[in-house]
């Protein structure tokens, strides 16, 4: 017998879905808001969790990581009557079980709730610890965690593994975890910029050449491909190939052959593919951009790295460390840093990721120079005006009806009130929305409590979802707070 625990506001969906558990023998709990519903699953400790994506107080994706942080570490299978691609790619990358289209038959149900409780059997029959070389990897937020768990998977296969990601997110460092990790690890680490190759040279780069082979070759060089052997080969932003060298690439991982250019001879390279890219390469294929072979080819094993913005929890430990580095590199005594540094940094969405977070903090340090603590004034101007156009958009706003700052008495007349806008599960959400506000303001301002773990506890939310809620309501710690 298994614990469920079944969070959706629709009594027809909650009661085909409870039914579905009873005919199984398992013990169940339902809720019908997120709230609710997340108080009961960190008690009760469930296996699997029935997630609505539209719920009364919010969207369930937002809540998802919290869930899957809850120590039972549950299955979460996401369940909808509307959900859109990107919905879809945000709740599995983001570590859901499956993702369930309404409405839905009771024979189906069933079926899945064995297929993810054999899953989860057989999961926890293979666990075990492993000790990860993380080449340098900073930070321990849920959501690298399981990029981290991706990645040793990874490392004991032998299969293409194909790395996504937006630019600067360190796609590179987790192919090289891969590769340190790996029974290739005493091999060659190649790495191949896809988006610097000269498409006139790209099939001299990649294959070798023989002397003579065209203007300009005086001697025979040996490609890429070939220096990769016994090791791993690295195409970073493989989306940037040109299509002639797609085609040659996939027959290169079908024959493990290749023949460089003007050789009569094909060579062998023993080597494994690892690639990365930040476009949608399934969107490139429909655009006959990508070839759809070279794309199943490339993709036996697939890791997410998530943005800098979703694992927000890491960015002091980052920010401490690149600050180390940056002053060890210019020579200068390790800088400190006002207490309003870091909560200007987390006010930040970071599109250019970690490889914008390393510029800025060097920007910052270069112009400090000698003062021994940085200052948000340091930061780089673009940085600054975006933060500043940011907070000034939002006091533009217009405030809401159903805002916390306008409460409206029970005992007003209907008159009072004026026409409702929406519907009523609409209200509920507002008006949750707004209490869940409210408390947070009273929580950072007015409680006693100093350090971030300390509000969480208080609040009883981890870390990385309390950031989250920040987030999405647009608050920032005050100063003083430590984390």
């Amino acid at each position: 017998m298994a614990l469920f625990v079944v969070i959706d506001d629709d009594p027809t969906i909650n009661r085909l879905i409870c039914e579905a558990l009873d005919r199984e023998d398992h013990e169940f709990h339902t809720a019908q808001m997120l709230g609710q519903g997340f108080d009961v699953a960190r008690q009760v400790l469930p296996d699997i969790v029935f997630l609505d994506l539209s719920l009364p107080d919010g969207n369930g994706l937002e809540w998802l990581e919290a869930f899957l942080e809850i120590p039972s570490n549950p299955e979460v299978i996401v369940i909808t009557a509307g959900g859109s691609e990107q919905s879809i790619e945000t709740a599995i990358y983001r570590g859901a079980w499956d993702f369930v289209q309404k409405p839905f038959s009771i024979r189906s149900m069933t079926h899945l709730v064995r297929q993810a409780l054999r899953y989860r059997k057989d999961k926890s029959g293979k666990e075990k610890v492993v000790a990860l070389n993380r080449q340098g990897l900073i930070g321990g937020s849920p959501t690298l965690h399981r990029c981290l768990q991706q990645a040793a998977q990874a490392s004991t296969s032998g299969a293409p593994c194909l790395i996504r990601g937006e630019t600067g997110v360190g796609k590179e460092l987790i192919a090289r975890i891969i590769h340190a990790n790996s029974p290739r690890s005493g091999g060659p680490f190649v790495v191949v910029d896809c988006a610097a190759l000269s498409e006139s040279l790209v099939d001299s780069i990649l294959f070798g050449h023989r002397k003579g082979a065209f203007t300009g070759a005086h001697a025979d060089k040996v490609g890429l491909i070939q220096s990769a052997d016994k090791g791993i080969l690295f195409l970073d932003e493989i989306g940037e190939l040109p299509m002639d060298v797609q085609k040659n690439l996939l027959r290169v991982l079908q024959e493990q052959t290749f023949r460089p250019v003007g050789a009569l001879e094909e060579k062998r390279s023993n080597f494994r593919l690892i690639s990365a890219t930040h476009r949608n390469l399934a969107a490139m294929v429909e655009k006959n951009a990508f070839r759809q072979d070279l794309l199943y080819r490339i993709m036996g094993q697939e890791i997410f790295v998530p943005p800098l913005r979703d694992r927000l929890e890491d960015l002091d430990h980052l920010t401490a460390f690149f600050l180390q580095n940056i002053c060890q590199q210019y020579n200068l005594p390790v800088k400190g840093i006002s207490s309003d540094f870091l909560p200007t940094l987390r006010s930040y969405d970071w599109p250019g990721n970690i490889r914008e977070l390393r510029h800025c903090l060097e920007h910052s340090v270069v112009s400090a120079d000698p003062e021994p603590i940085l200052y948000p004034q340091q930061l780089p101007n673009y940085l600054r005006v975006k933060i500043a156009a940011g907070e000034l958009e939002h006091q533009r706003r217009p405030v809401s009806t159903c805002s916390e700052d306008k409460v409206i008495s029970e005992n007003q007349t209907p008159c009072a009130f004026g026409k409702p806008a929406g519907t009523l599960k609409e209200a509920r959400a507002e008006g949750s929305r707004a209490a869940e506000k409210i408390y947070l303001k009273q929580l950072i301002f007015s409680s006693k409590e100093k350090t971030v773990k300390d509000l969480c506890e208080k609040a009883g939310v981890s870390v990385s979802h309390f950031y989250a809620l920040l987030r999405k309501h647009e608050l920032e710690l005050p100063h003083g707070r430590s984390t």
